[in-house]
């Protein structure tokens, strides 16, 4: 299987971790693409190979012999499905709704992280401020909500609505500094411990290679 990644991707964060939850990291080719500033607001040129696999060009972008995925969620529930038997995430009943309720806000989250880092790099008077404050907003007000509404659920298994919720977390501490922690403290002490776990200490953010 291979797949396209970079290290500052909170998507592709996520998918790298349940690839090391599950165990499977040596069945991968893992393919580093490079990215340039203006990704936020132009069409930039990538490899042909790359374009294939993912038209909207977007990574993650995973290609098997059975599928070409470019969306994390169904990445992580196809490797989950394949190698990890629903482990990640129920695969029906009520355990499954509540936890896609919580993936649903986290990825609120991570939407609204991306697009205020994707207007932060827009230069000249096109970039506005009014929309970089609305969505470090959003962000504040999601993380919030997941502390409030589905902290008290979470259990001992660090299935995908948790991974999905500690990337959100990790990629706002790491980009914007530690300012959620005052919006979310008991998320932030939770984030903390599971922080340490060695599927994200391996998968830690960094920038993306420049061309």
């Amino acid at each position: 299987m291979r797949l396209y990644v970079t290290p500052a991707s909170p998507w592709v964060r996520r998918v790298r971790i349940c690839i090391l939850e599950l165990g499977i990291a040596d069945r991968f080719e893992y393919v580093q693409t490079r990215w340039p500033h203006s990704w936020g607001t132009q069409t930039v040129a990538m490899p042909a190979d790359f374009t294939a696999a993912t038209p909207v060009m977007r990574i993650p972008a995973l290609v098997t012999d059975e599928v070409t995925l470019t969306d994390s969620h169904s990445i992580c529930d196809y490797l989950d499905e394949k190698f990890g038997n629903h482990r990640l995430l129920a695969r029906e009943g009520v355990a499954r709704w509540r936890a896609l309720a919580a993936i649903a806000l986290a990825n609120s989250v991570i939407e609204a992280q991306i697009m205020r880092r994707a207007e932060t790099l827009r230069t000249g008077p096109d970039r506005s401020d009014d929309f970089i404050a609305k969505m470090r907003d959003r962000t504040l007000r999601c993380l919030a909500a997941l502390e409030k509404d589905h902290l008290p659920g979470f259990g001992a298994t660090f299935d995908l609505a948790q991974i999905t919720t500690a990337i959100a977390c990790g990629y706002d501490e790491w980009r914007y500094g530690p300012e959620w922690r005052s919006a979310a403290p008991r998320l932030a002490a939770w984030y903390d411990k599971v922080a340490q776990r060695p599927s994200m200490k391996a998968t830690e953010p960094a920038e993306t290679p420049q061309r």
